[in-house]
C-alpha cells in the first residue's frame, strides 16, 4: 500500500474517531435526559411552550439527522456538552456565529437559535455559520429545576457562579462591578478570562479560526434592545456608523422595531466588563448583541412580576424565534465584508 493511501486511511480513522466521540458525548447526554417531559407538562402553559433541557438535545439531534454539522466543542462544568452547529459549505472562507442561552435564564434566545438553524437547513447559505445555541446548559438545568418545582429563583451564571457574559479577555475585570456586589445572584467575572470551559470552547475556535468570522449575533433577553459596542468603556468603536447600518437594516425586518445603542451608553454609568461582544468586536467581527422581545412583566398582573423566568422570556417564544432569526439571517449572511 502506498504512503499516499495508508495517510488517507489514518485521516479516516482520524475522523471517523472524532466523530464517534463528538456523538458519544451528545447520546450520553440524550440518554441521561431522555424521559424529561415537555416543560408545559409541568409548567402552565400560559407561560408559553418552552423547550426542557432534554427536548433541546432532541433538536441538536434532529438537526444532525437533517444534515448539520453537529460536534461538541467542550463540555460544561457540570460535564454536560457545549453544542456545536455548523451549516453551510465547510470550506467557505467567511464565517458567521451565533451564540445563544449564555445566560441560564433567558431561554428565548435558546429557542431563536434553534429556529434558524432550522431556517438555515431548509434554504442553504453559501456562507458557513456556525452556531452555539446553548452556551450555558448547567444554568439551564438548574433553571428548569426550579420550574417543575415552582420555586421562584433567579438564575443568571454557571455552576461556578461566573456570569459568563464578563468572562471574555477583552476589558475582563476581576472585581466584581457595584451592581453584581450589591446582587450577588448575578454571578461573579470569573478568576481570569475564559476560566470558564463554557467560555473557553468559543475563545478556542476562533483563535483558530484565522480571522474566519466575520458577523455575530448574540442572544439574550428582554428588553427589545439591539446592543452595539462598547459595554466596557464609554467611547464609541471606530466603526460605530457601519454597525449602527447594520443594525437599523436588522430592525426594519421586525415589526415592532427595537431601540439600537450602545452598551455602556444603555444604562448610564453601568458598564459591561469582559462581555462577549466587546471581544467580538476586537477580533475584528461585526457583532450585534439582541435583547430579544420583552418578557410576560405586566403592570395588570402582579403574578407576572414574582417570578424571574417570566421577566425575560414571552409567552409566544416561537413568534418572536421566527421574526428575529429571519431578520439577522441576511446580516449574518452578507457576502461584502
Amino acid at each position: 500500500m502506498s504512503e499516499a493511501a495508508i495517510q488517507g486511511r489514518r485521516f479516516i480513522f482520524a475522523v471517523h474517531r472524532y466523530t464517534r466521540g463528538v456523538n458519544d458525548a451528545l447520546e450520553e447526554a440524550l440518554s441521561q435526559h431522555q424521559e424529561d417531559a415537555r416543560l408545559s407538562l409541568d409548567v402552565p402553559t400560559s407561560w408559553g411552550a418552552y423547550r426542557g433541557y432534554g427536548e433541546v438535545l432532541s433538536a441538536f439531534d434532529a438537526l444532525r439527522e437533517r444534515g448539520a454539522r453537529v460536534t461538541t466543542g467542550g463540555r460544561s462544568v457540570e460535564g454536560e456538552p457545549i453544542v456545536r452547529v455548523e451549516i453551510g459549505p465547510a470550506s467557505s472562507g467567511r464565517k458567521s456565529l451565533v451564540l445563544g442561552g449564555i445566560h441560564a435564564m433567558e431561554w428565548v434566545g435558546v429557542e431563536t437559535a434553534l429556529t434558524l438553524a432550522e431556517a438555515l437547513l431548509d434554504a442553504p447559505p453559501s456562507r458557513s455559520v456556525v452556531l452555539y445555541p446553548l452556551m450555558n446548559p448547567d444554568g439551564y438545568k438548574r433553571v428548569e429545576a426550579n420550574l417543575r418545582a415552582r420555586r421562584f429563583r433567579f438564575v443568571r451564571a454557571n455552576a461556578n457562579n461566573v456570569d459568563l457574559n464578563r468572562n471574555w479577555p477583552t476589558f475582563f475585570r476581576p472585581k466584581k462591578p457595584f451592581v453584581q456586589r450589591l446582587l450577588p445572584f448575578l454571578g461573579t467575572p470569573g478568576a481570569h478570562p475564559g476560566s470558564e470551559p463554557e467560555v473557553r470552547t468559543v475563545i478556542e475556535e476562533l483563535d483558530a479560526s484565522s480571522g474566519q468570522f466575520t458577523r455575530a449575533v448574540s442572544l439574550h433577553s428582554f428588553g427589545g434592545m439591539l446592543l452595539l459596542p462598547h459595554g466596557g468603556k464609554f467611547a464609541l468603536p471606530p466603526d460605530i456608523d457601519v454597525l449602527q447600518a447594520h443594525a437599523r437594516e436588522v430592525n426594519a425586518r421586525l415589526s415592532s422595531p427595537y431601540k439600537i445603542r450602545s452598551s455602556a451608553r444603555w444604562v448610564p454609568g453601568q458598564f459591561a466588563y469582559g462581555m462577549e461582544m466587546d471581544d467580538l468586536h476586537a477580533r475584528g467581527i461585526s457583532p450585534i448583541l439582541i435583547e430579544c422581545a420583552w418578557g410576560q412583566l405586566s403592570l395588570f398582573k402582579p403574578s407576572t412580576w414574582l417570578h424571574p423566568w417570566r421577566w425575560f422570556n414571552p409567552t409566544n417564544p416561537s413568534h418572536h424565534a421566527v421574526e428575529i432569526g429571519a431578520a439577522i439571517r441576511p446580516f449574518l449572511l452578507e457576502e461584502n465584508d
